[in-house]
């Protein structure tokens, strides 16, 4: 027997299907009104204190969460907000995690106890680490494998939270988004009925591996953000002078991110063609030129380069993220999660990747050592991944695996992965 979205009906019968979302910000905001409007379940909302779940409640309750944009909708099969799993998860379909990458590990704990092996559980965006996290994270829990786990190379939508828990705006909508599934013959099944709930087309791809080397927000704003302040020595900037992030990337910035890109394509072909077949990763790793004309393509006015996307596409408003550093006075935010999430948990997986390919990165290396200057953290030393907070990330070496044929087991073969995930990570505590 199957479901309205082809798979199959689980073993226990429910009336109705039921979609958790885990998450209080932006897109977690989005995804409640984007899936009221499309999902036939009940929709229940997961955050992390009790505090936040009751201004969520209070939203909900005084008129609803509605969003603006290029989406217009309200929250209204929101069935229960909560901050306590032991409510939410037990029974769900399908659960949706969307927080930062550095929380992945910590709401991963929390509802590991709670989880049914038949429930799906998916991360949105995905980002690199995210299966070494999962299958660490629920081992124990059921002595081997996780549940289906999937994860999406980026949100849906660009969004931001006007009002919490009444107001959400969607500047755009990408065409298209790219999914992988752990087991990889699941994720057609997943992509078609994720299509359905979040509105766009929703393209499966082979392996997550794919998503974490073809990422654009590790190109995109890692290379904008090293692009505009790769020079800033300390300068304070008026309201007026914080520069636009996309509308006025340089032609040279545009350049600094296709060779990112380019890096990450090469590790992609490298570990590709020593798998003899056994994976298959370009389809998600496009170069990001490519990437750029076919999401959002439709809203801009000028596809010829990288930099002429930035500068006429869709999110022409958008500052470079500044703190007040006194009245009237700004520096640049690098603590924002262009940097925050996209170097760590984006390049620093994919030159992770890149060492164990033997594939040199040198415009990696290079935004790399910068930002982890801007971040006081430290990755690279002397041209190796062995600064001391890269053994605290979800990279492939943390986990025993530091060679190409390691690499590719882990990804090809569940009975690999499953005995993996059972070896304690190196100096590294989640």
């Amino acid at each position: 027997m199957t479901d309205s979205s082809g798979g199959a009906i689980r073993g226990r019968s429910f009336l109705r299907q039921s979609l958790v979302i885990c998450g209080g910000g932006n897109a977690a905001h989005a995804l409640a009104v984007v899936a009221s409007r499309t999902f036939e379940g009940d929709i229940d909302w997961l955050v992390s204190t009790e505090e936040k779940a009751e201004v969520l409640r209070q939203g909900l309750a005084a008129g609803g969460l509605y969003s603006t944009g290029v989406i217009s909708g309200t929250a209204d099969r929101v069935r229960r907000v909560s901050a306590n799993p032991a409510e939410v998860i037990p029974n769900a379909d399908i659960v949706l995690i969307v927080v930062p990458a550095f929380a992945h590990a910590h709401v991963f704990r929390r509802i590991t106890p709670y989880l049914d092996h038949e429930t799906l559980l998916g991360c949105m965006p995905t980002r690199g680490g995210f299966e070494f996290d999962v299958t660490h994270v629920t081992r124990s829990h059921y002595g081997g494998l996780p549940p289906t786990i999937f994860g999406l190379q980026t949100l849906p939508w660009s969004t931001r939270v006007k009002a919490l828990g009444r107001e959400v705006h969607i500047g755009a909508l990408k065409q298209e988004v790219f999914l992988a599934a752990l087991p990889a013959a699941k994720a057609p099944a997943i992509a078609a009925r994720l299509s359905r709930i979040l509105g766009t087309r929703v393209i499966p791809t082979q392996t997550l591996l794919g998503l974490t080397l073809g990422n654009p927000g590790q190109f995109i704003h890692s290379g904008l953000m090293y692009g505009h302040f790769h020079a800033w020595r300390g300068e304070e900037f008026d309201e007026a002078a914080i520069p636009m992030l996309y509308a006025e990337a340089s032609d040279e910035t545009g350049e600094i991110v296709e060779e990112l890109s380019n890096e990450a394509i090469a590790i992609a072909r490298r570990i590709e063609a020593e798998s003899a077949g056994a994976l298959d990763l370009l389809p998600a790793v496009l170069p990001i030129h490519e990437w750029l004309r076919s999401v959002y393509g439709h809203v801009t006015a000028d596809t010829s380069t990288v930099a002429t996307c930035f500068r006429t596409g869709p999110i022409q408003a958008r500052k470079a993220p500044m703190i007040q550093s006194r009245t009237g006075r700004f520096v640049p935010n690098f603590d924002y999660r262009y940097l925050s999430e996209d170097v760590p948990f984006g390049l620093v997986a994919t030159r992770a990747l890149a060492e164990i390919a033997e594939v040199p990165t040198p415009t990696i290396d290079e935004v790399i050592m910068w930002a982890q200057g801007a971040l006081r953290e430290q990755y690279l030393v002397d041209g190796e991944l062995r600064g001391a907070d890269a053994r605290k990330l979800p990279i492939p070496q943390n986990y025993g695996i530091s060679t190409l044929s390691d690499l590719i087991d882990w990804y090809s073969n569940d009975d690999v992965r499953s005995a993996a995930s059972r070896a304690r990570m190196s100096s590294v505590s989640l």
